[in-house]
């Protein structure tokens, strides 16, 4: 095929930690970013209002979205630290 295969995986667990603390703060914008907008009883202003409104409903479910991989990341890092020490604690004996 053409390809070689990867024999080597390599993980930051720093660095999937880093991205969680990032995801976290991107989520908390998302979350606290609102649409504000005259509320007036033209057929544009209760457009621009419903507009606003689905942005708004957007935004809110994009947090809860970026907030669970923020938590998924975070976890990953975790088990990868986890399963790491258990793997190195393993470790007894080197032979050649």
């Amino acid at each position: 095929m053409g390809g070689a295969v990867a024999n080597e995986l390599n993980v930051n667990a720093a660095g999937l930690r880093a991205s969680a603390a990032r995801s976290d703060a991107t989520a908390a914008e998302l979350a606290a970013g609102t649409a504000g907008g005259g509320r007036g009883t033209t057929p544009s202003q209760a457009g621009a209002a419903a507009i606003l409104a689905a942005a708004q409903s957007v935004r809110t479910r994009q947090s809860h979205r970026v907030s669970g991989q923020a938590d998924d990341l975070s976890v990953s890092g975790a088990r990868y630290d986890t399963t790491d020490d258990d793997g190195a604690a393993a470790i007894t004996t080197v032979s050649v």
